[in-house]
C-alpha cells in the first residue's frame, strides 16, 4: 500500500516530463514551419552591410566565413523557452496546424515583403507625425 503513492507519483512526473519535452518538439516544429532559421539568415543580411562598413578593411571573405559559421541552432533553441512562456501547448499545435496550412505557407512567403512595406509606411508616417509635431510648436510658439 505504501507503494501506490510513490508510484502514482513517479507516473505523475514521467507524464509531466513528456508533456514538457513534447511541447518543446512541437515548438521546434512550429519554429520550423514558420522557417525561422532562413528569416534569422534574411536578419543577418540585413545587418551585414552596415558592419561591413563600421569596418571597411575587413575583407569578404571574413564577412563571408563569420556569415557561414553562424549556428542557428542556437537561435532557435534561444526561441523554444519564450515560446515556451507565451504559448499553451494547445496554442503550439493550432499555429503548426496554421503555418502547415496553404494560408500559413503564404503568410510565411509574403512576410519578409510585408515587412519592408509595413517598414516603409511607419517611416512615411514618423516623418509625418514629425513635420506635425513642428507645425504645432511653432503654431504655439515654442518653436
Amino acid at each position: 500500500m505504501k507503494k501506490l503513492p510513490l508510484v502514482l507519483l513517479l507516473t505523475l512526473c514521467a507524464v509531466f516530463s513528456a508533456y514538457g519535452q513534447t511541447k518543446k518538439q512541437d515548438i521546434a516544429k512550429l519554429l520550423e514551419a514558420m522557417d525561422v532559421k532562413a528569416q534569422a539568415v534574411q536578419m543577418i543580411d540585413m545587418m551585414l552591410p552596415s558592419m561591413k562598413g563600421m569596418v571597411p578593411g575587413a575583407p569578404a571573405e571574413f564577412w563571408a566565413k563569420f556569415k557561414a559559421g553562424v549556428k542557428m541552432e542556437t537561435f532557435v533553441e534561444l526561441l523554444i523557452p519564450i515560446y515556451d512562456k507565451h504559448f499553451t501547448h494547445d496554442d503550439i499545435k493550432g499555429l503548426i496546424k496554421f503555418y502547415e496550412s496553404p494560408i500559413g505557407k503564404k503568410f510565411i512567403k509574403v512576410s519578409p515583403a510585408m515587412t519592408q512595406d509595413a517598414f516603409q509606411a511607419s517611416q512615411k508616417w514618423g516623418e509625418k507625425l514629425a513635420q506635425d509635431i513642428i507645425v504645432e510648436l511653432k503654431k504655439d510658439g515654442y518653436f
